[in-house]
């Protein structure tokens, strides 16, 4: 079927056509989950092991070696990290993009049932499977009393039993997680003393604790018609039953009971975490979401709900009567920033739709067809919609950068139809005729500049490296968008022109100034004229010599390969962006108390106090300078003039670390904070520590392009010596506080006392080692007996001493404990006549990467420094570092984290050479590059049948190329924190499918000249002489290059120009297209002719392939007319 006179012939069918595009596109748009980035999904399980007071030594070999060994041999594993803490193990299985979630965790189930034995006492692994998007809270909140003498931790249990439940039942939502409170516990606390007056031991009272506070089943007893279930209630729901158990009876038969040693006491869990914020003790509760889930929805539900709790009569105002002044308040959330983010990306779309149809208005000098061509912008754009949804995809920064790139793309098929029309017009056709001859015309060209456009994004869409998954969404936004723009062109365009455009009349009067802009689209339209005659007149000089043709060709494109290796810059990974979200973490050292280190947190906080309580950047401004504080930049040095303030600002206390969270008062400018918190680290002395603007692809980590480097070794203290020189010299580098490490505090031991049972002495007085453990463990932390009952939830139930007993290293040796000697007799013993104490430096931490032990240096380099430029600093100071002893032999290092990313998606995009060898040469062939390019060559092949032609075209590639760099040069110069990421190399692959599209036109229409097509290939005029056939083709063709081309540019310049939230994450790739194409555009009108001249010179001019032709005979020809070829077009 013609579909082309389908469209002309039916215009109502067209326009429901239209209208129904329109509609499921917005239904679509309305459906589609919107968040910052794509999902990335590495899939990730750990297992994590709990064997109670174990150090990290026996963790490691009992545990550790056991599981590595089983797990090791999973099939898509990428990598398997491991970590042996006190009394915990941890590994974590990271698996190939694309893994199969559900059989890699039975398979990881499977290997570890494989495991033959555990120690005594380890429990049961406990598998986890990781959710990429949920590993990072989209919602920050704190809980904080207007009673400051209130402690706002204490009431944990409330959060938990009514504060986090509405948030848990909001849709998407995968986790509330609350910190900083402590949890209730009931604790029986004993005098160790008395207990030994009673001649008993911890033991006993902990088994006599045990074995009443049970509820058990008897089972079911038949009675007739039913069945009786026997239970036997025993759990403790009182104090009273707790005091009244009996422990044993003394010689004289008389009962001990719990009230005679213990007291219980309702008290809070010893505190692992300690909130802080602006002055107030506070609870945290982050929110994290689903992936595929709709952020902006989760976050205006959290708002919603603690709108609810606020006000009044609301469950906050409710507790005891709002005596406290409880508040919950939102201190971050993602949706902020998504929003700024797609409303700058709306907006260059908008702004860049308006200057392409503009363009248009000046190349078309006239509102009809502008007006025709701007209609294949909404389709193609909302179209996308529709097919981003039936893919699955969400709406992020990524997917409508694509969108608004294609803005100038889409509308490039319906100009060269469309100028194509009105060039028949021109040439007198009947409209009708004309519309339909003319997309009859270049329908092979547009169809062959949109598969190429689209082909060069298949190889890309097979990347499977994280980045990949970035690409997907603006590869599938740009083919969605530019197929579509193909049938628009081939259906509604040629519609649209036979019912709207009209024969080309010039406008007189006040019309004609109005259309004229006042004489600027007359200029242009002169510019325009003049610059093609130019060129038409170089042609027709430059293609007279043979030898000044190659000597021309070759010259431009040795230059733009030079000008390309000069101006190419070091790469990175991925932009950080510009979240309003600032992170710090102060490592204080093992043997610190929670106290000392919540001290060290009330000096930070103390430090950046000024900066949340003055109200402008002028007060700001005039607090430091009266204090004489200078802020200077923590890896540059470089002072600080533009300081803004703090919106808010908290801290916690855990895991031997001082952890800061802010964020700006100004969205656009976070940078300065992570100085502030980098100056208030710095009043600590000797502090360690991090402070880094959080990156939109993880908060916490070190940054989009941070270098890591794992060192390993098979001696630790080896290890841990060429760890801490080779962390010395990057702290003297990139600053202090640019460099962490893991484990934390590898080079700094805790100090530990170990007790060594006297086994012979001990097994005498009837005591096992788990006894020893477990009287040790009720003296000094205390130990589990089971559950409580309190409120209707249950509580850990604690033997432990009475904190009036005073105790300390020096004292314990002398607790006096209850043992049954030799002769059966009991004694009553100190505990140091069964232990020996040897204090001795134990190591936190141990850590493995493929089952070797090893140390990781992370170091964050300076916003303006390349990751591949911080890296070769790196290896040059590694080598030196070797060559000084600093390393030991036996000691070695490879990069991972986003230097390794870097590595495989350029493997993956360009190849790796390492020399001409078979490898080398296999890489470079699999890689995306060169399949785009071949996909292109091949689609092009097909176009012109021939395989010489397309060569011709794909020498615009380095044309491109130089063009692409020249734009990013010039955007590093504006923005020196611009570098080559990933993302801009994209932009050099999305070339190759764009700037091939000039040239297409160029020898499509050359060919069509050479053998004597004229308008329309069923009219045929006399065959032109190659030359004049490619100047030809010049000439008429500069128009719609010219059109295309300054829509395109006009269209992505917004794009390239904006400096708001979002835009660091497509401005480098819009600088590299713009670039490209605008270079390419020039320089193809120059390069193409003459190469495509020398080409015509060696293998001839093409001939027309004609099936039904007849051999020449001398009979002949019959007289008359034969049939004649007519192309009729009915009206509707």
């Amino acid at each position: 079927m013609d579909f082309i006179r389908f469209s002309i012939e039916n215009p109502v069918k067209i326009a429901v056509g239209i209208i129904l595009t329109l509609v499921f596109g917005v239904i679509a748009l309305d459906q589609i989950p919107i968040q910052l980035t794509p999902d990335v999904d590495r899939p990730t399980i750990t297992v994590s092991t709990s064997w109670s007071g174990r150090s990290p030594e026996e963790v490691e070999e009992s545990i550790i070696l056991e599981q590595e060994e089983k797990l090791k041999s999973i099939q898509g594993l990428w990598k398997m990290t491991s970590t042996a803490r006190l009394g915990r193990s941890y590994i974590k299985l990271e698996f190939n993009v694309g893994t199969d979630k559900a059989r890699a965790l039975q398979e990881v189930a499977n290997s570890l049932d494989e495991v033959k034995s555990y120690p005594e006492n380890v429990d049961r692994p406990v598998i986890r499977m990781q959710d990429s998007a949920g590993d990072e809270a989209v919602v920050y909140m704190l809980l904080t009393a207007e009673d400051t003498s209130f402690e706002v931790a204490e009431i944990y249990d409330f959060a938990d039993r009514y504060i986090k439940p509405p948030f848990e039942r909001i849709m998407g939502v995968s986790e509330v997680d609350i910190r900083g409170g402590r949890e209730h516990e009931l604790h029986v606390r004993f005098d160790p003393y008395k207990l030994a007056q009673h001649e008993i031991s911890p033991v006993e009272l902990l088994k006599a604790l045990q074995s009443d506070n049970v509820n058990e089943s008897a089972g079911d007893m038949p009675g007739g018609r039913l069945d009786y279930r026997y239970r036997i209630l025993g759990q403790y729901r009182s104090l009273d039953p707790i005091l009244k158990t009996v422990i044993k009876r003394d010689a004289n038969g008389v009962p001990i009971r719990v009230e005679d040693v213990a007291v219980p006491e309702l008290v809070l869990e010893k505190m692992i975490h300690f909130n802080q914020s602006k002055g107030q003790t506070s609870m945290s509760v982050f929110v994290k979401r689903e992936t595929g889930s709709n952020v902006l929805d989760i976050v205006e539900q959290v708002k919603q709900r603690v709108e609810e709790m606020n006000a009044p009569g609301g469950m906050l105002k409710r507790f005891h009567h709002d005596r406290y002044g409880l508040k919950l308040h939102v201190t971050y959330e993602d949706a902020n920033y998504i929003k700024l983010s797609i409303a700058n990306v709306l907006n260059s779309l908008y702004t860049g739709g308006f200057l392409a149809i503009m363009c248009l208005l000046i190349f078309l000098r006239s509102v009809r067809p502008t007006f025709i061509i701007a209609v294949a912008i909404p389709i193609s754009v909302i179209g996308t919609f529709v097919v981003m949804y039936l893919a699955g995809r969400n709406l992020n920064v990524i997917s409508l950068a694509g969108l608004s790139f294609a803005t100038g793309m889409v509308v490039d098929n319906a100009i060269v139809v469309l100028e194509n029309t009105d060039r028949h017009l021109a040439n007198g056709e009947p409209l009708l005729r004309a519309a339909y001859n003319a997309v009859k015309e270049v329908w092979g060209a547009i169809l062959s500049s949109t598969l190429t456009t689209i082909g060069v994004f298949a190889p890309i869409l097979t990347i499977q490296e994280e980045a990949g998954q970035l690409f997907y969404d603006l590869a599938l936004a740009i083919c969605s968008s530019v197929g579509l723009s193909l049938i628009v062109a081939v259906t509604i365009i040629p519609c649209c022109c036979s019912r709207f455009m009209k024969p080309h009349v010039e406008p007189t009067g006040w019309r004609a100034k109005a259309l004229d802009f006042f004489g600027l689209v007359s200029f242009f339209g002169w510019l325009n004229d003049k610059f093609s005659d130019f060129i038409y007149m170089l042609t027709a000089r430059n293609l007279a010599g043979f030898w000044s043709r190659i000597v021309i060709v070759s010259a431009i494109t040795a230059a733009s390969l030079a000008l390309s290796i000069i101006l190419m810059p070091p790469a990175s990974y991925l932009p950080n962006g510009n979240k309003n979200f600032t992170f710090g973490r102060l490592i204080v050292p093992p043997s610190y108390s929670m106290m000392q280190s919540y001290t060290i947190g009330k000096r930070i906080e103390d430090y950046v106090r000024p900066f949340w309580e003055t109200k402008s950047p002028e007060e700001l401004q005039k607090y430091l300078k009266e204090h004489n504080i200078q802020l200077k930049d923590f890896q540059t040095g470089k002072p600080l003039t533009n300081v803004p303030n703090l919106r808010d600002f908290f801290f916690v206390v855990a895991n031997n670390s001082v952890f800061m969270i802010g964020t700006s008062a100004d969205n656009e400018n976070v940078k300065p904070v992570a100085t502030i918190f980098s100056n208030a680290m710095r009043e600590i002395p000797g502090a360690t520590g991090v402070a880094r603007q959080a990156s939109i692809f993880g908060k916490t980590g070190g940054g989009s392009n941070a270098v890591t480097i794992e060192m390993f070794g098979d001696e630790l203290e080896r290890l841990r010596v060429s760890a801490t020189a080779l962390e010395a010299r990057m702290q003297k580098i990139f600053s202090k506080f640019a460099v962490t490490a893991s484990p934390q505090n590898f080079n700094e031991a805790g100090p530990e006392i170990r007790l060594n049972v006297d086994q012979l002495r001990a097994k005498d007085l009837g005591l096992s080692i788990n006894d020893l453990a477990v009287a040790s463990r009720a003296l000094i932390d205390g130990a589990y007996v089971g559950d409580f009952n309190y409120e209707g939830i249950n509580i850990d139930l604690i033997l432990i001493r009475d904190p009036r007993v005073h105790l300390d290293p020096a004292t314990f040796r002398d607790l006096p404990i209850s043992v049954v000697d030799e002769n059966g007799d009991r004694a009553i013993i100190p505990i140091s006549q069964v232990v020996e104490e040897r204090l001795t430096d134990s190591t936190q931490q141990i850590q493995r990467i493929e089952q070797q032990r090893s140390i990781t240096l992370t170091v964050s380099p300076p916003p303006t420094m390349a990751l591949e430029e911080a890296e070769q600093i790196i290896t040059e100071e590694i080598e030196d570092a070797r060559i000084a002893g600093e390393i030991l032999p036996g000691i070695h290092y490879r990069y991972s984290g986003s230097s390794d990313r870097l590595s495989q998606v350029r493997t993956a995009l360009m190849g790796e050479w390492t020399g001409w060898n078979l490898e080398s040469i296999k890489s470079v062939f699999l890689s995306r590059f060169f399949i785009a390019l071949l996909i292109t060559y091949l689609l092009m092949s097909a176009l012109f049948e021939n395989f010489i032609y397309p060569l011709v075209i794909l020498f615009t590639v380095p044309l491109a190329s130089v063009g692409g760099f020249i734009g990013l040069h010039w955007l590093r110069m504006t923005d020196p924190s611009q570098s080559l990421d990933v993302l801009t190399m994209l932009g050099f692959v999305i070339l190759i499918g764009i700037v091939v599209n000039n040239a297409i036109l160029l020898v499509y229409q050359a060919l069509n000249y050479m053998q004597g097509f004229g308008e329309s290939e069923e009219e045929r005029i006399e065959p032109m002489e190659p030359r004049m056939a490619i100047r030809m083709s010049v000439r008429t063709r500069i128009r719609p290059i010219f059109m295309t081309t300054g829509t395109s540019v006009a269209g992505m310049m917004p794009m390239v120009l904006a400096t708001e939230s979002g835009s660091e994450l497509y401005r480098g790739l819009g600088s590299v297209v713009l670039g490209g194409l605008a270079f390419a555009t020039i320089f193809t009108l120059v390069v193409v002719p003459l190469l495509f001249s020398l080409v015509i010179d060696v293998i001839g001019a093409p001939k027309p392939i004609d099936i039904d032709a007849q051999p020449e005979t001398k009979e002949e020809p019959e007289t008359g007319n034969g049939p004649e070829m007519n192309v009729e077009v009915q009206t509707a």
